[in-house]
């Protein structure tokens, strides 16, 4: 009996959204009321499909759509409780590549000692005779996003014809040297890296920015301040990438 009153429901309110969207006009008061058919949905530039019959329409300034296609469009789980007559929208059960996890400061922080680390990994192998190359194609791959698209990535000291290093052989070799006197920087005896808490960053979504000082000390004590950009995504298996470097040492007088 539950079953077939709840069918019911269904066909009833079936049959009032399609006479509300076969209408041009909506007798819900002494007032007619204009309906604007045709609506077009996008959400970050994509466009949201409707079935031909739930499509939007307007009413008045108001807007109605169908919450479950706008809901999965956006990452977002929609189920139905019969029971409490309760429309619920949730990220539980979703798949990773539908889920919108927005980057946060914390991984941002997370991702800033990881490059850090990499830097002084990378120094040191150099340092004691181990694989420093090894050493660095590992950073390259756990830290950069060369794997999924161009990376836009200008280091510190680079002359054209290379100052852009939009291939991860390009990125690499400025941290391992090659015949080029620009490269080898992480060759240096690197020992601290400090990301200053000068800096700013901006998030949306799956993606930032950051923005500040870098501080890094060498195996005598000296320190050089470089003036840094990142850019970060979180990538399908929900890591976090780099996607953009931009480095520059800032002017002195």
């Amino acid at each position: 009996m539950k079953e077939t009153m709840k069918a019911v429901r269904f066909f009833i309110a079936g049959m009032l959204m399609m006479a509300l969207l076969s209408s041009v006009v909506v007798m819900a008061s002494p007032v007619v009321k204009e309906m604007i058919s045709g609506v077009r949905v996008e959400v970050d530039g994509n466009a949201v499909n409707f079935s031909a019959d739930s499509e939007p329409f307007i009413i008045e300034g108001r807007t109605f759509l169908p919450l479950r296609a706008l809901a999965e469009t956006l990452g977002l789980a929609v189920d139905y409780r019969y029971e409490t007559n309760t429309v619920l929208v949730t990220t539980e059960g979703l798949s990773a590549e539908n889920a919108v996890k927005p980057i946060t400061e914390a991984e941002i922080a997370a991702a800033q000692a990881a490059w850090g680390k990499g830097l002084v990994d990378i120094s040191t192998a150099y340092a004691t005779g181990d694989d420093y190359v090894a050493v660095a194609q590992v950073v390259m791959d756990s830290l950069y996003g060369y794997d999924d698209g161009t990376v836009l990535f200008k280091p510190t000291l680079s002359q054209n014809p290379y100052t852009f290093r939009f291939t991860e052989e390009g990125a690499t070799t400025y941290f391992i040297g090659t015949e080029r006197a620009q490269d080898g920087f992480a060759l240096k005896p690197w020992t601290v890296v400090e990301f200053d808490t000068n800096g700013k960053s901006i998030i949306n979504g799956e993606i930032a920015l950051w923005m500040g000082n870098v501080h890094i000390t060498n195996d005598k004590g000296e320190v050089t301040t470089v003036d840094k950009t990142f850019g970060y995504y979180r990538n399908a298996d929900g890591d976090v990438r780099i996607n953009v470097h931009h480095s520059s040492l800032p002017v002195t007088n």
